[in-house]
């Protein structure tokens, strides 16, 4: 079977086109953090490549052999809103289904089935991975994904939970513990039931070391990531071609893949081999994404709801002034790969597709 050019979920190098994941890190810095016992945070918009960097770092620390290095992905907590009992009890049962899927670790749910039940849900989760860390002398590394996807209480029990865990680390908590998710804890607005006041990620994860941003492709990537497509095929991009790629979409993972993917295996030139893909056949493709309405461009639509983020992109597409911009919103859209930073430390809408979509989105109210 040929590989392609993904557009749904994490990379698999057997079935898609794959830049090296750990090459697009300094792995030599998050090496670093682990054996400091640091916490820190991944984060990236969405289907940036957060979850095929963390799974691929997950097999390198694991075959190493001084760790025990375990990814969850956690977003099914979110159903449970704010019922901590629900979100707990859930959020342990993926912990333990995680442990036994990349390291063949049974402790955790046999804890659960014999004990677990009778910890008081805001305490669940620490002692489950205070019994687990204390199973084996090789420390744990926790990589948790989708954190942001938890919501008030639910969210607020986990980041504490953990912050009450961590001077027991490495014997009787996990080492290091990796938050993934779209947003920078600094960005958490924690609505919950339980306090009166927002809450901010902040001050409910004060033990937090560093916060890291996965970026977008660089356009020698691109290039690599399209010959990859060549080298299997033989079908090349024209110069032309490549070049606007990497204008239409800045680097864009999931931009660059999909219009890739809609050249060489939608469109019908594209699938004949023979033909090369030049720039038109790009600019089809674009126009085609955009039509579609396809996944990744409807996402936009739920950001344009948040008016902190409408407040400041309607007046940018319109061309007029924004005036006093808090520095933290505009960091917040910047995360949400809305907006970049150009040189001279201006900002700009993040590229030109998304310069294109947003205003039809907004004139649809």
């Amino acid at each position: 079977m040929m590989r392609f050019f993904n557009t749904e979920g994490p990379n698999r190098a057997a079935d898609h086109y794959t830049l090296p994941p750990l090459a697009r890190w300094d792995l030599d810095a998050i090496l670093t953090l682990i054996a400091q016992k640091k916490y820190f945070l991944l984060h990236a918009p969405r289907q940036t490549g957060k979850t095929t960097c963390l799974l691929a770092l997950m097999d390198a620390l694991n075959q190493d052999g001084r760790y025990r290095a375990v990814y969850a992905n956690i977003e099914a907590v979110q159903a449970a809103r704010e019922d901590i009992a629900q979100g707990m009890a859930t959020l342990c049962s993926v912990l333990g289904r995680a442990a036994r899927q990349s390291t063949e670790e049974q402790e955790p749910e046999h804890w659960l089935h014999q004990q677990g039940d009778r910890v008081a849900p805001g305490d669940r989760v620490a002692m489950l991975l205070e019994h687990w860390s204390s199973s084996d002398p090789r420390p744990l590394i926790l990589l948790l994904d989708e954190v942001d996807a938890l919501i008030g209480d639910t969210l607020i029990s986990l980041l504490r939970q953990l912050r009450a865990g961590y001077p027991q680390r490495p014997a009787r908590f996990p080492q290091t513990v990796i938050l993934c998710g779209v947003r920078d804890l600094r960005d958490y607005r924690i609505h919950a039931r339980s306090e009166p006041e927002v809450i901010t990620g902040g001050s409910a994860f004060n033990i937090k070391a560093k916060s890291l941003r996965l970026g977008d492709f660089s356009p020698a990537e691109v290039r690599a990531l399209l010959a990859e497509h060549t080298t299997e095929t033989g079908q090349v991009f024209t110069p032309e071609a490549i070049e606007r790629v990497w204008a239409l979409t800045q680097g864009q993972p999931w931009l660059v893949n999909a219009l890739a993917y809609e050249a060489c295996f939608e469109r019908p030139e594209g699938r004949d081999r023979q033909h090369p893909i030049d720039r038109e056949m790009i600019e089809q493709a674009k126009e085609q994404l955009i039509l579609n309405r396809v996944t990744h461009l409807d996402q936009l639509d739920d950001k344009l709801r948040e008016e902190r983020v409408r407040r400041i992109i309607e007046p940018m597409l319109a061309g007029t002034a924004l005036g006093p911009v808090p520095v933290t919103d505009l960091e917040y859209l910047t995360d949400l790969g809305l907006l970049r930073q150009v040189d001279g430390g201006g900002i700009e809408v993040a590229n030109p597709i998304y310069s294109e979509v947003l205003p039809r989105m907004l004139a649809t109210g």
